[in-house]
């Protein structure tokens, strides 16, 4: 009976490691300092992504990108600067340790842009944020649209 009981302790500790070892793949962080690149717009409504495609970019300008960095000032302000494809754009941003963002004072050159690049037009719209895994979700209109992004930089 013994026995038993050990057997059963040593698996609920062994169970409990093994679930805290899956669990830290989806690190969440609230740090967004630094240069990051748009990997898609979704439409969380209709459940559809928009990619960097060939039609919808021009690769022969900044590699087709749209990029964005931001500098803190202090814990909960900053300047965002980057740019969209063919244009540059720089602003300030106001934040808060749990995954608010405010980004504001945007000034932006418009002169031919790509699709990719006007879509990138709605991180004016932002409401709120999260990263997991260097994955910086930008989320507005409620959370029924987001910007997801990779980090490509530090500051």
């Amino acid at each position: 009976m013994r026995n038993n009981f050990i057997k059963i302790f040593l698996l609920s500790i062994l169970t409990t490691i093994i679930i805290s070892c899956n669990n830290e793949k989806d690190i969440q962080t609230y740090d967004f300092s630094g240069t990051w690149k748009v990997i898609s717009f979704l439409n969380l409504e209709a459940s559809t992504k928009i990619l960097k495609t060939e039609n919808n970019t021009w690769s022969q300008f900044n590699n087709g990108d749209n990029t964005i960095s931001f500098t803190k000032s202090n814990s909960t302000t900053g300047l965002v600067s980057g740019r969209n494809v063919t244009n540059s754009f720089s602003g300030e941003f106001t934040s808060d340790s749990i995954g608010k963002i405010l980004i504001s004072k945007l000034i932006w050159t418009e002169v031919n842009e790509p699709e990719w690049g006007i879509l990138f037009h709605t991180i004016s719209k932002a409401e709120s944020y999260e990263i997991k895994n260097n994955i910086l979700t930008i989320f507005y209109n409620e959370k029924k649209n987001c910007i997801t992004l990779e980090r490509i930089g530090n500051e």
